[in-house]
């Protein structure tokens, strides 16, 4: 199995908001920088749906992956806040195809981490890892860990 797991867009900051932290959007730079990545990444990336978090950002990030990538959208309520344990998004995961996860930090580190059997790998907002191999705890490799700055490298290379 092929993984890949996208950490939404620059979001408005939280001290700037007044609503629900589940409500919060991305910006106008948040929206451009996942376009710019996707499109960039697009040929890279293997995937038969995206699967994301009901919040507002990641819903408008992985709005975006499905658009550009032609892949259906599957809302995950698990992968909200602290809706389950991360151990357990791996149950999710069994007899899935190759996914794009969209979600937030420090969840995506702490998924990361634990599918390689290691320490939580943090990505910054747009960041995007890919792992290979079974879907359960230590049994992925880690084959590609790019933040923001490098995907905007490679697009307007």
């Amino acid at each position: 199995m092929i993984l890949t797991v996208l950490r939404h867009g620059k979001a408005v900051e939280r001290e700037a908001w007044h609503g629900d932290d589940a409500d919060r959007p991305l910006t106008r730079e948040g929206v451009a920088q996942c376009r710019a990545a996707l499109r960039g990444l697009g040929g890279v990336l293997t995937a038969d749906e995206v699967w994301t978090s009901p919040w507002r950002r990641a819903r408008q990030t992985a709005d975006l992956a499905a658009e550009i990538l032609d892949l259906p959208l599957t809302e995950c309520a698990w992968m909200a806040g602290e809706a389950t344990e991360i151990p357990d998004w791996t149950r999710h995961l069994r007899g899935a195809g190759e996914v794009v996860l969209v979600g937030h930090e420090p969840d995506l580190g702490r998924f990361i981490g634990l599918m390689i059997g290691g320490r939580p790998m943090p990505l910054k907002k747009g960041g995007v890892a890919v792992l290979e191999g079974m879907p359960r705890p230590g049994q992925m490799e880690l084959r590609l860990l790019i933040g923001p700055k490098q995907v905007a490298a490679i697009v307007e290379a």
